[in-house]
């Protein structure tokens, strides 16, 4: 009774018809003397009766001993989980990971309803083959994202190693996504090194971690196919370039899980060897476990997100922009971003303490002065992989350092006689979201579609809205009263277009919002176009009231100023 709801697949021609299938069926790759995967029946039984009314979702059991197709799993003595979509196998599951597992099939109904619903399409697999999930655990993506999570370890952490190791990592072509300063429990640290438990030395390796704060890492890279090859070159060789040592022998630093059955250390020249199981390279041999560590550290990453045009924080600031700010942003234009959102403020002391409370306090002070002198400059800039390409851009962050690097944009627009750099760029995918969320907060703003242009075009104008990143907060259709026409527009009051103004406004009733979104008075206004319906056909083609807007009174759209 236990597999009523799952189909059993017991030769080749069977598992071909389960490809035919439509819709995600998630199939439970067994071997004849040990049978199907019992421990999650219960999981496969909630998943079904959840997503029961979506319809697409199917489960399935298959003997890999009497199928050819799954050759490559008779000497596997743990569950296999695949997933097909379609009768394309998109992703892997190994082990008993019951959360790794529901929130694999949760993302590809997920997918299945956005396609459903027209608001994405689907991503095309150039093959149905079960050969490239060795190498790399798949999404439904269009491209592979190779994983992994890293660990500087509490030593190299105290002797101020981090930035080294981070831009070590970069050099070797990789992107940090994230990076967190985190005192690890006990806890932690045993979960996350259950498998090294049974060492002789495990207990002293906890105690160590325990010593200081580490930093985490995730550590992205996109490959068509295969392993990463760099990674295999950086256990090959040390930074230094000698050739390293074989992988048993003293390597430390950075301990990786990554997504490609690779997991590796990177050395720096003069780092000092310590005992025992600090320098373990631990070679990992699930794909899972990757998977299941970036879920542990990093619950909230989103890897859809992560795929997507990034967007990071940067700052030039006063010296620089009063000297050289067309040359500044023209360079920033010529090396393929676009600036999302900009201001340019006088920080205030409060603001460069609160952004800047990591730094020393010779760096506030050396950073405070220049700051009174004149506005900085605030962007946000989007592009793919745009955190690692602008870090990179702006090179080292010492102004000794960058000189050394003349190529680097601190080196190229440092000012004469100003001790520090004149850019800043965000350090990880994370850091980049907190400092945008800094400098430009979700706003809130009042916007009404006017009477005609509900009647007439309101699917199409809210269509816009959603397209423009704005979130609908609150919204509905009302008729204005004269009482409540003539005090909204109370500023206008005495003017001769008044009661023209009065009389359009109750024709019939207006859409009323409150729109969410970084930013949003001002990119609300932009998107409305100016006031007047021929100048936004000049200007601004794509707006609203160039669109939408008849004349001056009837104009589409009202937003507030500030």
């Amino acid at each position: 009774n236990s597999f009523l709801f799952q189909t059993v697949i017991t030769d080749q021609n069977q598992w071909d018809e389960m490809l035919q299938q439509s819709g995600i069926v998630v199939i439970d790759v067994y071997q004849a003397w040990c049978g199907p995967c019992k421990a999650m029946l219960n999981v496969f039984r909630k998943l079904r009766n959840e997503f029961s009314e979506d319809n697409v979702l199917h489960f399935a059991v298959a003997e890999a001993d009497s199928i050819e197709s799954l050759k490559s799993f008779r000497k596997s003595c743990e569950p296999v989980f695949l997933f097909s979509v379609h009768g394309k196998i998109l992703a892997i599951v190994k082990g008993v990971n019951a959360p790794l597992l529901i929130k694999t099939v949760t993302e590809l109904v997920q997918e299945e309803r956005d396609i459903a619903a027209g608001a994405k399409e689907r991503a095309e697999v150039l093959t149905n083959q079960m050969l490239k999930y060795k190498s790399h655990y798949f999404f439904p993506f269009s491209k592979v994202l190779t994983y992994a999570v890293g660990i500087i370890k509490p030593d190299d952490v105290l002797a101020g190693r981090v930035e080294e190791i981070i831009r070590k990592i970069e050099d070797a072509g990789f992107d940090i996504k994230a990076a967190e300063k985190r005192m690890l429990t006990e806890e932690q640290i045993r979960e996350f090194y259950a498998r090294n438990s049974e060492e002789p030395d495990f207990e002293g390796f906890v105690q160590f971690m325990m010593t200081g704060p580490c930093h985490v890492l995730i550590i992205t890279k996109k490959e068509p196919s295969g392993a990463i090859p760099q990674w295999k070159e950086l256990r090959k060789r040390s930074v230094s370039g000698e050739p390293e040592e074989p992988v048993n022998s003293n390597l430390n630093t950075v301990h990786l899980y990554i997504c490609t059955y690779c997991t590796c250390f990177i050395r720096l020249p003069g780092l000092t060897e310590t005992e025992s199981l600090v320098n373990l390279c631990d070679v990992q041999d699930s794909v899972e476990d990757a998977s299941r560590q970036l879920a542990f550290f990093f619950p909230n990453f989103d890897i859809n997100a992560a795929e997507k045009d990034e967007r990071t924080l940067a700052i030039i600031r006063p010296s620089l922009l009063k000297e050289r700010r067309e040359s500044i942003i023209q360079r920033i234009k010529d090396d393929g971003f676009q600036i999302a959102m900009q201001k340019e403020i006088i920080l205030s002391e409060e603001q460069v303490r609160t952004f800047y409370k990591e730094h020393s306090l010779i760096f506030l002070l050396m950073i405070l002065f220049p700051l009174y002198s004149g506005p900085t400059l605030i962007l946000a800039l989007t592009r793919e992989n745009a955190v690692s390409h602008w870090r990179h851009l702006l090179g080292p962050k010492t102004l000794e350092e960058a000189k050394e690097n003349p190529q680097s944009l601190r080196a190229q627009y440092s000012i004469q006689n100003v001790p520090i750099n004149q850019l800043h760029g965000s350090s990880t995918f994370l850091d980049a979201q907190k400092e945008l969320e800094f400098f430009f907060p979700e706003e809130k703003t009042f916007a009404l579609i006017k009477p005609d242009a509900a009647k007439s075009h309101k699917d199409e104008i809210m269509k816009k809205v959603k397209e423009a990143g704005f979130s609908i907060s609150r919204v509905k259709e009302q008729a204005l009263t004269r009482e409540m026409a003539a005090q909204f527009y109370k500023d206008h009051e005495g003017k001769p277009f008044f009661e023209d103004l009065v009389n359009f406004m109750t024709e019939g009733p207006s859409v009323i919002m409150v729109l969410s979104k970084e930013n949003a008075v001002e990119e609300w206004r932009q998107l409305m176009g100016p006031t007047d319906p021929e100048e936004a056909k000049k200007t601004s083609p794509e707006s609203i009231r160039a669109q939408f807007a008849h004349d001056i009174l009837s104009n589409a759209v009202h937003g507030s100023s500030n």
